[in-house]
């Protein structure tokens, strides 16, 4: 078996969301349990966790966490979705991925356990087995744990005393599983909080925030808020607040007993190191118009991040956009400025909504482009239209800005 093959056979022959959609969401986590179970509980042996849950943010927040244990020595394993090049990215340690060899024989060996165990789980539940098998080999010193969708139903919410929980913004999205408003999103969320384990709350709604209080109460969990943010326009407009949050996460865990060694650093010196495809300027030729790519895909993380761009200084906006089948549109287009050309795509993958139902749903929306059979060469007829004034944006689906960014000089 190849790498190719045992990662084609993860995508293709296992449920997963990102390509089945609804079909492979589960209501409870007793398959997590049956894939640790048969893993022999690597999560045993991980004892020293953080989790971070939110609708935005929260990978830029574990990231900074990760980056700023890992520069003082210590050894992190660091778990995150969706990827934006190869399986391997979602499990890290110290920015290291496992070996293709070692993917190999996991894959070669699990899956025939677990057919003989008559198990199924869905790619998320394997991954997270995977994952945390990974990090107890690597005997890492703690895990930094981005949930996959909502908290309480997570597969990462196995662990029942996590060192610090955190829960960044909260804004509509993955509705039809979570709840149609704030405050039943955020009681998703908020399902990661523990008994006694103390829970950072980044910038969000006061209605989702008073959520979050509430469960915390209920918990015993002492509530820390997330400093006020250190503006910079440069950045972006989301880097400022998730790195105040990450900051607190840092400054809650280095007053834990055992963890007075952490050092904490000033905000602006937290980095985001190794998250790419968030407000993501690609090289660019003198003379060239500008290209920013940005995984903004929600109604909260497109209105700021539209905002934001709106801010900068261009002629003509362009936008290269794409989704997935399954994704609500009326609350996206609503965020897009009518006046700009838009260049519709879909992205290589079995879940891509089709170019010709994109346009429809755009048309009906008042916003209107050019249709392409690939994103890159949407991108290429976004170049080849735009002046040296003008600026391209890539904005939807991560797999869009997948694409792009593996085909660019970054």
């Amino acid at each position: 078996m190849t790498f190719q093959e045992a990662t084609a056979w993860l995508f293709e022959q296992l449920p997963m969301y990102q390509r089945q959609g609804a079909a492979a969401y589960k209501t409870d986590l007793d398959g997590t349990w049956s894939v640790l179970e048969a893993m022999s509980r690597p999560d045993l042996k991980l004892p020293n966790v953080i989790h971070v849950a939110g609708t935005n943010g929260k990978g830029s927040v574990c990231h900074a966490v990760h980056n700023a244990l890992s520069d003082q020595g210590m050894k992190v394993g660091l778990f995150t979705s969706p990827h934006l090049f190869d399986f391997r990215e979602r499990m890290r340690v110290n920015g290291e991925v496992p070996s293709e060899r070692w993917v190999i024989d996991f894959v070669a060996s699990q899956r025939l356990n677990f057919d003989q165990l008559d198990l199924s789980p869905s790619f998320f539940e394997w991954t997270f087995g995977m994952a945390m098998c990974w990090f107890a080999e690597s005997q890492v010193d703690l895990v930094v744990l981005e949930t996959g969708m909502g908290g309480r139903l997570d597969s990462t919410n196995v662990f029942s005393n996590p060192l610090v929980t955190a829960i960044t913004n909260i804004g509509l999205d993955h509705t039809q599983f979570l709840g149609d408003d704030i405050r039943a999103i955020a009681k998703e969320k908020a399902g990661i909080i523990k008994d006694g384990c103390p829970v950072v709350v980044g910038r969000m709604r006061p209605e989702a925030q008073s959520v979050i209080l509430g469960q915390a109460l209920k918990q015993g969990a002492e509530f820390h808020y997330a400093p006020e943010k250190i503006p910079d326009s440069t950045l972006g407009p989301n880097w400022p607040d998730n790195r105040a949050t990450a900051h607190k996460i840092l400054k809650v865990l280095s007053s834990l007993p055992g963890w007075h060694h952490v050092e904490v650093p000033a905000q602006t010196n937290l980095t985001k190191r190794g998250h790419l495809g968030r407000w993501h300027w690609l090289k660019r030729e003198e003379g060239s118009a500008p290209i920013l790519v940005d995984c903004a895909h929600n109604e909260d993380g497109l209105r700021r991040t539209v905002a934001a761009i709106q801010e900068l200084e261009h002629a003509t906006l362009h936008v290269v956009f794409g989704a997935v089948r399954d994704k609500e549109l009326n609350s996206a287009w609503k965020q897009m400025p009518i006046g700009s050309q838009f260049h519709f795509c879909a992205a290589d993958i079995p879940r891509a909504m089709p170019v010709d139902a994109l346009v429809d749903e755009a048309k009906k929306a008042e916003r209107e482009g050019k249709a392409y059979h690939s994103v890159s060469s949407a991108l290429a007829g976004a170049e080849s239209d735009a002046a040296s004034d003008d600026l391209i944006v890539v904005l939807g689906s991560i797999f869009v800005a997948a694409e792009v960014l593996a085909g660019a000089d970054q």
